[in-house]
């Protein structure tokens, strides 16, 4: 390999670590460094050999049996793609992965040859995202048949079939996944744990003892919350029961739908609770999701607002920006209206054990399902790490977000960013990061 060829992966390399695309981890970094090394050398590493020198693995490691390099290749690969499609878009030349090989090649960023192995399909050019606080409008059938379109278009422009492709278009989620926001809990080693807002309600009974009716109260959330309020009011005794139960707002599962199918792309465990089981220990055992409304945030609820410029208003479909005094109150819940406002808010922070915290919360349904969507959709996510006050680069990603929705009929329909702000990890958890980066 030439000296000036070498100077020029170097300085790539040092480039895709700089900007964060490869996450917080540093099991991509040293993933890239191992594959540029061995191809500076004409090496040619075995699973086995990437295994133990990268990840540590004894020699007893059977690949036959454990996908772990193949995934993580694949995963470095999206996120070479990712960078060289966004913050290395300038780049002449850039530096890939061909498939089926453990090694780092060097290409030109635009190459008049069809192979996909050498030059990897670009990601489809999306409607970006109006600058100033405006995001585009999406609608889960406006992106399908849009997608539908766009992949016989990509076949007619490049004169082939869609099926002469050498492998699949990368798809949307896999796109989204590559992203910071998304890398800072997708690209390591530590589970993710998926928290859904669910309300405990309990029953009301009658004087014969039976249940008469169900009960939901906000100041009582578990069957602890309900013993607790028994005790320290005797007279309920015998009026209240705890029966088991909780629920989940209508609009949950088309939230999750969005966001399962990018923490999907990662093959990482996920394990998904209900807000009523979530423990303290779960703050540091793994990366948290939470999809729900914002009045179900249970214990979460102080987190993500300490570090905020918002506050929780009169109730919890209504937010007050600190600083201005502005009032943002969803009308979702007016029942005369058809066409209504609600707001969706999105939060990522770091969490007290390198760990990341993602939040994805309305006021209501349109609003929790809309943040979801654009969480969920390229070009959202492109709207999304536009407008990120914080700064950009390896560190977490710790802001906050809040769109105005307009709904109709129970459906999402356009979205508004009317306010954005950095959080302070530091007053989030009371210095414990702080300290720990001093450590390290």
């Amino acid at each position: 390999m030439q000296q000036q060829e070498l100077e020029v992966i170097n300085d790539q390399m040092q480039k895709i670590e700089r900007s964060g695309t490869l996450g917080r981890s540093r099991s991509y970094m040293n993933l890239l460094e191992f594959f540029v090394d061995c191809s500076v050398k004409g090496r040619k590493p075995k699973e086995l050999d990437i295994a133990m020198e990268v990840f540590g693995r004894g020699a007893d490691f059977d690949p036959t049996h454990d996908s772990m390099v193949r995934v993580y290749a694949h995963n470095l690969r999206q996120k070479l793609e990712y960078y060289y499609a966004t913050e290395g878009a300038a780049e002449q030349k850039k530096l890939t992965l061909p498939r089926g090989e453990y090694r780092i090649a060097l290409r030109a960023q635009e190459t008049a040859e069809p192979d996909v192995e050498a030059a990897p399909l670009a990601a489809p050019e999306l409607p970006t995202v109006a600058p100033a606080s405006r995001t585009s409008r999406f609608t889960h059938r406006g992106w399908l048949a849009a997608g539908a379109a766009l992949v016989f278009a990509v076949g007619a422009v490049a004169g082939v079939s869609v099926n002469a492709w050498h492998r699949p278009v990368k798809t949307p989620a896999e796109m989204v996944a590559a992203s910071p926001l998304w890398s800072a809990i997708l690209a390591d080693d530590m589970p993710v744990t998926l928290v859904v807002g669910d309300y405990y309600i309990f029953g009301e009974l009658n004087p014969k003892g039976y249940v008469d009716r169900l009960v939901r109260d906000f100041r009582v959330n578990s069957s602890q919350d309900l013993d607790g309020m028994i005790m320290h009011n005797p007279s309920l005794l015998g009026k209240y029961k705890d029966l088991d139960l909780t629920y989940l707002p209508r609009g949950t599962a088309f939230a999750l739908l969005d966001v399962l199918r990018v923490m999907n792309t990662s093959k990482k465990p996920v394990r998904i609770v209900a807000m009523v089981d979530f423990t303290a220990a779960d703050l540091k055992n793994s990366h948290v999701v939470y999809v729900g409304y914002i009045s179900a945030l249970g214990r979460l609820e102080n987190f993500v607002f300490s570090s905020s410029a918002l506050a929780v208003g009169g109730t919890y479909d209504e937010l007050r920006e600190v600083a201005s005094g502005q009032y943002y109150t969803s009308d979702e819940g007016a029942a005369e209206r058809r066409n209504y406002r609600d707001y969706g808010l999105i939060s990522a922070f770091p969490g007290p054990a390198g760990n990341q915290f993602l939040i994805i919360a309305g006021m209501r349904d349109a609003g929790m399902m809309q943040v979801a969507h654009v969480l969920g959709d390229p070009a959202g996510m492109r709207g999304v790490e536009a407008e990120r006050p914080d700064a950009h680069g390896p560190q977490p990603p710790s802001f906050e977000m809040l769109y105005e929705v307009m709904g109709f009929s129970g459906t999402n329909l356009d979205a508004t960013v009317v306010h954005k702000a950095t959080l302070s990890y530091g007053r989030i958890w009371g210095g414990t990061l702080l300290r720990a980066d001093a450590r390290n």
